[in-house]
């Protein structure tokens, strides 16, 4: 293969004259161009920077947030556990003083209750010594009678 001058420097002619006629008439406007690209590119960058910026200083921001909900969170617990141990305690002393109210209630029941049967049962001897004394003194008393009104008056206490 052998080279052709003649078209090699056809070529550089021609490749010179395209650069002048570029340079001329074209280059100004694709410098311009390339440099109104760069500026577009590079704001971009600092705009993209910014948001970034903006973004973790609203991650932060919400990360506080979420601290605090949490701190009240925890701090409404501990009130709601201390007001319901503040109600069981309520609810354990009115229970404990129900049940000392009901116990005097029930002493007083039974003492009532005591004291009637005492009464009835005082009533019961009076009537029956009553009963065995008009027995007595409408019947001769010997030893064997004496014993008879016993038993019957004993076997009626009994029976009562």
């Amino acid at each position: 293969m052998q080279l052709d001058w003649g078209q090699i420097v056809t070529h550089v002619i021609g490749f010179l004259i395209a650069v002048w006629v570029m340079k001329r008439y074209a280059w100004d406007k694709l410098l311009g161009f390339i440099e109104h690209r760069r500026e577009t590119i590079a704001a971009s960058f600092s705009e993209i920077e910014q948001e970034k910026e903006a973004v973790e200083a609203q991650k932060k921001h919400y990360d506080q947030e979420l601290e605090n909900i949490e701190a009240t969170r925890r701090a409404k617990i501990q009130e709601a556990a201390r007001e319901a141990e503040k109600l069981a305690g309520g609810i354990r002393e009115d229970a404990r003083q129900e049940v000392v109210g009901l116990r005097d209630k029930a002493k007083q029941d039974i003492a009532l209750e005591l004291d009637k049967a005492n009464v009835m049962l005082r009533n019961r001897m009076v009537d029956a010594v009553i009963a065995t004394t008009e027995k007595v003194l409408k019947k001769k008393l010997d030893a064997d009678t004496h014993k008879g009104l016993i038993e019957d008056f004993l076997k009626e206490v009994q029976a009562d």
